[in-house]
């Protein structure tokens, strides 16, 4: 928060851990610092769509991933009023145009583009 306050536009990138838990707490965390117009974006939100045996070694896998926790966030965020560092309300929407433009990605339903 100390660094972001002196920057006008910023952009999250989430891509660590990809437990649900672990997302939602960094989405929780760091979601709030993105500037009006720019995005939050959770990557490898396609473990969701990948048949459970694809990662028989990870902690995470299908019900318990990125995109899970995007969804939850995005559920948490309309029921709770949350605001944003800059202490506006804090209003995110998957932005479907990106991954329409890439055709292919490791990060469907993880640009979250935060609205004003």
């Amino acid at each position: 928060k100390k660094v972001a306050k002196n920057y006008k536009s910023i952009r999250v990138c989430l891509d660590s851990n990809h437990t649900h838990e672990h997302v939602l707490a960094e989405l929780e965390a760091y979601a709030p610092l993105t500037s009006v117009g720019s995005y939050c974006a959770v990557f490898d939100t396609f473990v969701e769509d990948l048949p459970a045996e694809m990662f028989p070694d990870r902690p995470w896998g299908k019900s318990d991933n990125p995109k899970t926790a995007v969804w939850e966030y995005l559920r948490r965020m309309k029921e709770s009023g949350q605001k944003a560092m800059d202490g506006t309300p804090l209003n995110f929407e998957i932005n479907k145009s990106i991954e329409n433009k890439l055709l292919i990605t490791v990060a469907p339903d993880g640009y979250l583009k935060r609205l004003g």
